[in-house]
């Protein structure tokens, strides 16, 4: 059911097969339908019959008769080219008909064939109507390609926000034919929320939960976000009896939707999203995966220039998360050595020495004794001391230096988390002043194998700068006051003391202290005189 490049099967053929001779049409349908597995017939036996058929849905190709009765192919030719100017119409003419052939040129006619040539060849008509409709889809998908490259030019020019350019490219979208479109995007916890949506949402909102992380849904947005890679279903009605009951493609079949095509919105390695499709037709061309590609190349860029922009006119700054998956980062190295499904949080990464850090740290899913062993199975990590166990395991990791933290530090960003879960670790950070997403990645690449690290933008808002009182303290001051509350040195009991947690900084008690009483104060007197 699901797709990574494949060339999708040739969609069928649908024709009309117009004659006053039924033996005729019969014996034509049957040949047509027999010949190949990509065409369906269907018949009418007078001009007036055909007229009402074309009152419907028009076929990929008319294959019409010159003598009707009431009527000739030439009076249908005519009306055909008054309503549709580019239908593939194969006119069958009898022996000595050249100047029916000449007038139906005349009138544009795609081809003529005489009865006679199909007597001696079986096959010939249906492998002319798989020539003309071929080429005439080809021709429709490169007006198609060139009217979306004028519409997308058009909507990256008018449109001034991220908001305003994900609507009107939904919008587009929907307009060209496919059922819904909607650009997703992470929010501040890492869930899955719409940017944009347009067409029918009932299939959105019945099979998609706003704020659903990545890992945790299998449906082809999640799964482009969370593999950073194009993902393309097919769902074919005959599958719905093979479909778990509580999967999405059993809510997607229910709604009617055939295929879906989900693409990554980058720009330069930095992910902000995925342009999502869905559409009532069982697959998605080449031509078409290659359209979407564009769109969401386009969209990329331009929430990259946004994003250079917001960065650059405002004060605040931007967050943006790394995700690092080998094992250059030394909390991926013990996570590899807990049980499975373990994750463990990081809010504080202090510098102790030169030569290693200290990871604050909350670990779910294991004991202590669990931290203990993986601990002595790390090379990278030298120690864990264990503040208290309430609400996951609270812990201080010294590992050695260098680490990705301390290379984002030092290429000008401010750290907000690191998590480590399902083998990746995703560092949150705050860019401010002049440092680039370009910078993090080339420090980050110093440590880490290429292609492991990916970058993605996690929310649209600026992130809040620090107040002047946070802004007042200094590294160290604010590294013995992150310790001391991640360790409940505050709460009631106290979970650890004074000279514990110097320890952990691997430095005298008596030092711990004044930094913490000099931080206390500034505090103090920033919340006085509010």
């Amino acid at each position: 059911m699901s797709e990574s490049g494949s060339t999708p099967p040739i969609r069928p053929i649908s024709v009309l097969l117009i004659d006053d001779e039924k033996t005729w049409v019969r014996t034509q349908r049957r040949l047509l339908e027999r010949s190949t597995g990509e065409i369906g017939v269907s018949t009418a036996t007078s001009f007036a019959a055909a007229t009402d058929a074309l009152r419907g849905e028009t076929p990929d190709c008319i294959v019409c008769d010159h003598q009707l009765g009431d009527g000739t192919g030439l009076d249908l030719l005519a009306e055909v080219r008054a309503e549709n100017p580019e239908v593939p119409f194969i006119l069958v003419t009898g022996e000595g008909d050249e100047a029916v052939a000449s007038d139906a040129i005349g009138q544009r006619v795609t081809d003529y064939i005489p009865k006679l040539h199909l007597s001696r060849q079986p096959t010939r008509l249906a492998r002319r109507i798989v020539s003309v409709v071929t080429a005439d889809r080809t021709r429709r998908a490169l007006a198609r390609e060139r009217r979306h490259k004028e519409a997308l030019l058009d909507i990256v020019t008018a449109s001034s926000t991220r908001s305003e350019l994900g609507g009107n490219v939904c919008e587009q979208l929907v307009d060209d034919g496919y059922a819904c479109a909607w650009i997703a995007v992470l929010d501040d916890d890492r869930g899955i929320v719409p940017l944009s949506t347009a067409g029918d949402t009932d299939y959105l909102e019945a099979a998609i939960a706003p704020g659903t992380r990545p890992a945790d849904c299998t449906e082809p947005t999640f799964r482009a976000l969370l593999e950073t890679e194009p993902v393309f279903d097919s769902l074919p009605p005959d599958e719905r009896n093979e479909i778990e009951p509580a999967d999405w493609t059993q809510i997607a079949v229910d709604h009617g939707v055939r295929s879906v095509a989900a693409l990554p919105i980058s720009h330069h390695g930095v992910y902000f999203g995925v342009l999502t499709v869905y559409g009532r037709t069982p697959q998605i061309g080449d031509r078409e995966r290659a359209l979407l590609g564009e769109y969401a190349e386009t969209v990329g860029y331009v929430f990259q220039t946004t994003a250079w922009k917001r960065t650059l006119l405002s004060s605040a700054a931007a967050t943006v998360e790394f995700t690092l998956t080998d094992e250059c980062h030394p909390l991926l190295a013990l996570a590899a050595a807990l049980p499975a499904g373990s994750t463990l949080r990081t809010a504080t990464v202090i510098p102790r020495n030169d030569d290693h850090v200290l990871y604050v740290t909350t670990a779910e899913g294991v004991t202590e004794a669990d931290l203990s062993e993986a601990v002595d199975a790390t090379d990278a990590v030298v120690s864990v001391d264990c503040y208290r166990t309430d609400d996951g395991v609270h812990c201080g990791i010294v590992a050695e230096s260098p680490v990705p933290e301390t290379r984002l530090v030092d290429a000008g960003v401010s750290l907000s988390e690191t998590v480590v879960v399902g083998g990746r670790a995703r560092l949150s950070a705050v860019l401010g002043g002049e440092a680039t997403v370009q910078q993090c990645v080339d420090a980050l690449s110093e440590l880490c194998d290429e292609g492991s690290v990916t970058t993605l933008w996690t929310t649209d808002e600026s992130a809040t700068s620090e107040t002047e009182a946070i802004e007042a303290l200094t590294d160290r001051q604010r590294q013995v006051l992150e310790l001391a509350v991640e360790a409940g040195y505050f709460e009631r009991p106290r979970h650890n003391n004074t000279g514990e947690l110097a320890d952990a900084l691997d430095i005298s008690r008596a030092t711990f202290t004044q930094h913490l009483r000099a931080a206390q104060r500034k505090l103090f007197a920033a919340e006085i005189h509010r």
